[in-house]
């Protein structure tokens, strides 16, 4: 057995050391769970790739054809889990996550609960398998994965509602959570505001979420939103923004595409 760091938990560490710089990191969100079209977006030089769990499609399975083809890569793999089951939690990772991020957080136990899924002891109780999984070189770097896993994870939280902007201060003040991340088209669903992300009470809120997050001494991330453009909230510090997924690239590419050749053949 060697002392060497296995591949996931290089870039896990790589990831934080990132965030911990500062950074303003460049992500894109993969939907369809292909690992071709995972390389094609990792071979641009993106810091982190988010694996959809939630709404995307791929599953597990789909997880770890995606983990296998970016090992060569140093795009981190971040996660959005499907629920809040320990169950999830402990494959995710086992496959080779770096960073977890977690719907529908509402309160700071709920947040705790993912904490200690997906840390091992004694800082948590996730399950002990380093023997076999593919996050520790299959196994042959067992003792360093079980030794360094803890301190290479990023753990985000997401904040949809208002029930779980009442608990932030609770949920900020854990200090094993690494950040928080916002979802406009969630929130302002929650609020009865959906879509208007001009509204006073949205923007109170979501302003409220970024600025507590920050005096907390948290990364903050979110989906732009018309008003809420990449340029803006990477002005005001978030260091986590996806600018778009393999679905809309794909979809605006070709709509791009047809628009211009039927330009070109109308100006025939």
């Amino acid at each position: 057995m060697t002392d060497t760091l296995p591949r996931s938990l290089e870039k896990g560490r790589l990831f934080k050391k990132k965030l911990a710089e500062g950074r303003a990191l460049s992500g894109a969100w993969s939907t369809l769970g292909s690992p071709e079209i995972a390389c094609l977006m990792a071979g641009a030089g993106l810091d982190y790739l988010l694996i959809d769990l939630e709404h995307g499609r791929g599953g597990l399975d789909g997880l770890a054809a995606q983990v296998q083809a970016l090992a060569g890569f140093d795009t981190a793999i971040m996660v959005r889990l499907p629920d809040h089951d320990a169950g999830s939690i402990k494959r995710c990772l086992d496959l080779g996550a770096n960073c977890l991020l977690v719907p529908q957080v509402e309160t700071a136990a709920m947040a705790q609960s993912i904490l200690d899924a997906a840390l091992f002891p004694t800082e948590g109780r996730r399950g002990v398998a380093v023997g076999a999984i593919q996050a520790a070189d299959w196994g042959y770097e067992a003792a360093s994965y079980f030794a360094h896993a803890n301190d290479a994870l990023t753990v985000l939280v997401q904040i949809e509602s208002p029930e779980a902007v009442d608990n932030l201060p609770d949920i900020l003040a854990l200090p094993r959570l690494d950040g928080i991340f916002v979802g406009p088209n969630d929130l302002s669903a929650t609020m009865g505001l959906f879509r208007q992300y001009d509204a006073p009470a949205f923007r109170a809120v979501f302003d409220r979420v970024l600025q507590d997050t920050h005096a907390a001494g948290k990364v903050f991330g979110a989906l732009p939103a018309p008003g809420l453009e990449v340029a803006n909230l990477l002005d005001r510090g978030a260091q986590l923004v996806p600018g778009g997924s393999d679905q809309t690239m794909l979809r605006n590419g070709t709509q791009a595409l047809i628009a211009a050749l039927k330009a070109a053949g109308d100006a025939a």
